[in-house]
């Protein structure tokens, strides 16, 4: 049987590090936050088309309605898309590309596949019961920190928005 010595038992040491940093997650700062201003959490986006269309992500939202930026991260932790809209902006990055978009609606439709009530949103998880046309929120759970939104299929695809906000 060989001897290592401390040269050995520090590379194994080092390997050790290795392996256990590769498997951590990436976690975000949260910082001290306003929050009024700031969420961060899960959101999950069912559109009821043919065939159905779902997306869900974590996220961090930032604003309000009229400017703000929200940014969706994978499960590991990296950014997959974050978007920004204030007065005349409206953008999107995805990678290393950006895209300009006329408006926040036409952008939340490209970001997320459906055209979604950002200004009611920001309302809602305020905990202010805000009406948006065709939409529904239960604002009922959230205190434990749960928001559901539902539009009909009137006029367009049903909708399930679904959020659970980190505390």
């Amino acid at each position: 049987m060989q001897r290592w010595g401390w040269a050995g038992l520090r590379l194994w040491f080092l390997f050790a590090i290795f392996l256990i940093a590769g498997c951590a997650t990436p976690t975000r700062d949260p910082g001290t936050f306003d929050a009024k201003t700031h969420w961060q959490g899960r959101i999950a986006i069912k559109v009821l088309s043919t065939p159905p269309q779902a997306f869900s992500a974590d996220f961090e939202l930032d604003g309000q309605g009229e400017a703000g930026t929200l940014a969706l991260f994978s499960p590991l932790g990296t950014t997959v898309a974050q978007m920004q809209w204030a007065p005349g902006l409206a953008q999107l990055r995805n990678g290393g590309e950006v895209r300009k978009f006329e408006s926040l609606s036409a952008l939340a439709q490209q970001a997320t596949g459906t055209e979604l009530p950002v200004t009611a949103l920001f309302d809602w998880l305020r905990g202010t019961a805000t009406p948006a046309p065709g939409w529904d929120a239960d604002l009922s759970q959230l205190p434990e920190g749960r928001l559901q939104a539902r539009r009909s299929a009137d006029s367009a695809p049903a909708v399930e928005l679904k959020i659970l906000l980190e505390r």
